[in-house]
């Protein structure tokens, strides 16, 4: 039995879900790319169930698109789409900003923890990771409004795989958008809700991506 097969079935599903993530955003699988279930599982050394598992949740990021009779492939994400979810964004997470600075959480240390594993995925050129702490940077804020209905709708937007598709196509210096978070901070510590509110949407909107960029 291979060292595949021995993994629980959620594991296995995970790996190749992460794997063929990781192909799609360095573009080794390119938008149309037919994603065949018998030859990603004999690669993997596995049953179809695994691979079927890892394309459904790719399928609901939003990165694979199945079509009747044509099977699962890679979804073109243009960069029409990416603009109109990131001025979402801004104005969903201005808002969330907002009430945080309204309310005085303390959510500092949080966030400088994800600002540092940002910096250390971009010093390590790992910018599928970096995207993930970016996500997980916004999210905390998001989730520390208090507002239930807010992050669901927040969660609905994909944001981490549209993030990681963001910052694979973006040509700014990892670290240097790393550090843009500090601002946040900055601004959620000056208890100026006003002040917060504005930073965090001139952030979103600051890398938003634009339709004439490849």
């Amino acid at each position: 039995m291979s060292a595949a097969n021995s993994l629980p079935r959620a594991s296995l599903s995970q790996q190749i879900r992460d794997q063929l993530i990781d192909r799609i955003m360095q573009g080794d699988l390119q938008p149309g790319a037919r994603l065949i279930e018998l030859k990603i599982a004999s690669e993997f050394s596995t049953s179809q169930a695994p691979v079927r598992e890892a394309l459904r949740e790719l399928e609901a990021l939003g990165i694979v698109e199945t079509l009747p009779n044509k099977g699962a492939r890679v979804r073109t994400i243009s960069n029409e789409e990416l603009g109109q979810l990131y001025d979402v964004r801004a104005q969903l997470e201005s808002y969330a900003t907002q009430m945080v600075t309204e309310q005085g959480l303390s959510l500092k240390s949080k966030l400088k923890d994800a600002v540092r594993a940002m910096k250390r995925s971009a010093r390590e050129g790992d910018s599928i990771a970096f995207a993930s702490h970016n996500s997980l940077f916004h999210r905390i804020i998001v989730a520390g409004s208090g507002n239930k209905v807010l992050l669901e709708v927040w969660e609905t937007l994909n944001v981490q795989s549209r993030t990681v598709t963001n910052v694979t196509r973006s040509r700014r210096n990892l670290t240097e958008l790393a550090e843009s978070h500090l601002l946040i901070i900055d601004a959620i510590a000056s208890g100026d809700p006003a002040n917060a509110h504005n930073t965090a949407k001139e952030h979103v909107l600051l890398n938003r991506p634009t339709p004439n960029v490849s």
